[in-house]
């Protein structure tokens, strides 16, 4: 079965819940996003799993949701930040359709990621550690099919250019 998914990934504050939900209203698909799933299941928060029982069960259950992604066909996924950020795990978000890295400058994330909150990653972090989490993850983040600068961009702008650069990269699966 050919799986025609759109899986967003990228840092935090690069938009990938919110642009992904306009996307896949654009598109006319279901949007799904990796931490719901995880907060659904679980019962509690992200912020609460990373407090306890601690950020290992919290990886742990983005594993198991990747597997449950297998299931998805046609759909506009949204992953966590560090979600493709672990061995393998891009190779099997590849294997789900077409990945799309959202990029941008770092401190325009940072602040994206900022104002919107309740980020356990970001919590008693320096900014030069969040520099280094965020080098830390660029490899993993530049297996995507497709990168997109969101800097200095507004959600509509960004849609539209990942709408150009998939219909440009992979016609036959948007």
């Amino acid at each position: 079965m050919s799986k025609d998914n759109i899986v967003l990934v990228g840092f935090m504050g690069a938009g990938k819940s919110v642009c992904g939900r306009l996307l896949a209203r654009r598109l006319g698909r279901c949007f799904v996003e990796t931490d719901d799933m995880i907060t659904a299941r679980e019962g509690r928060s992200i912020p609460e799993i990373f407090a306890e029982p601690g950020e290992a069960r919290f990886r742990q259950l983005e594993a198991e949701t990747l597997d449950a992604l297998a299931l998805k066909s046609g759909e506009v996924i949204a992953t966590g930040g560090g979600t493709p950020c672990r061995e393998g795990r891009m190779d099997q978000l590849r294997a789900l359709g077409t990945v799309v890295w959202l990029d941008g400058n770092l401190s325009e994330l940072h602040a994206r990621a900022t104002r919107v909150g309740n980020r356990p990653m970001l919590e008693g972090r320096s900014m030069a550690e969040i520099e280094e989490l965020y080098r830390s993850r660029r490899p993993f983040y530049g297996q995507a099919h497709v990168t997109v600068d969101t800097t200095g961009l507004g959600v509509d702008q960004v849609v539209a250019r990942v709408l150009s650069a998939l219909r440009g990269a992979h016609a036959t699966r948007v």
